[in-house]
């Protein structure tokens, strides 16, 4: 059956010498697996549509859990093509990674519009690092391991946050607290509003520099500890992060 899809390239995979197998995320079936033939030959029309982080219209034979096979198509956007240096580079590396991940265990059609509107945010020059935590929030709904923000994860009752820890899932309280990270008193609503926020509505991005750092340490913490999810585009982040 011959239909057009909307997606993103989350990876490739040289098939033989000159194909290529796409992982594409598409807005109408989800992660789909297609072969471009003759892809990685330099004259080949299927060339300009078989590559990462590539936004387009693609035309194809679909076959449902099997792979199907690309026939042209239109592309729309190459994310990170205008960036000078590595940064953009690893957040999309990343994104694009741990999207393919979270698919493989929820293979959900919206996840299609939470990775494009981070992707259009990060290629507007929007806070990368701040755009990555709010994906990797709103990823936790998916996989099924959202963290409990109204308890102690200590003593589990109901109280104010006095510290965080991505290890023990979230936060701690006064009484409880020994050596995890101390948080101000409106913690809570700014993890808040990374769940919430619809990314398409960001206008601008403002937070304090240790929040960032504290959002970003507590979620690296709690993917590392809850998820089983691994990432080889962890390191490369890693380095630029530090």
């Amino acid at each position: 059956m011959e239909v057009e899809v909307e997606g993103i390239v989350l990876k490739e995979t040289l098939y033989s010498e000159t194909s290529k197998i796409l992982q594409v995320l598409t807005k109408e079936f989800g992660l789909i697996s297609i072969i471009a033939k003759g892809a990685s030959s330099y004259k080949n029309s299927l060339r300009s549509l078989a590559l990462p982080f590539l936004y387009a219209k693609f035309i194809i034979n679909y076959k449902k859990d099997k792979i199907s096979t690309l026939k042209g198509g239109k592309v729309f956007k190459l994310y990170g093509s205008g960036a000078k240096d590595m940064d953009v580079y690893a957040y999309l590396s990343y994104l694009c990674e741990l999207t393919y991940k979270v698919l493989q265990e929820n293979n959900n059609k919206e996840i299609f519009i939470i990775l494009k509107n981070a992707l259009d945010k990060i290629d507007d020059g929007f806070n990368k690092t701040v755009l990555k935590n709010i994906v990797e929030f709103k990823y936790l709904d998916y996989i099924g391991i959202t963290p409990d923000l109204n308890i102690c994860h200590k003593c589990m009752n109901v109280t104010e946050p006095f510290a965080i820890d991505g290890k023990i899932g979230g936060f701690v309280c006064n009484n409880c607290y020994t050596n995890e990270r101390k948080v101000q008193k409106d913690f809570k609503k700014i993890l808040n509003r990374y769940q919430d926020v619809d990314i398409s509505e960001i206008k601008e991005i403002k937070i304090s520099k240790e929040n960032e750092l504290i959002v970003n340490e507590f979620l690296k913490e709690y993917y590392v500890s809850f998820s089983g999810i691994k990432l080889n585009s962890d390191k490369l982040i890693e380095m630029i992060e530090k």
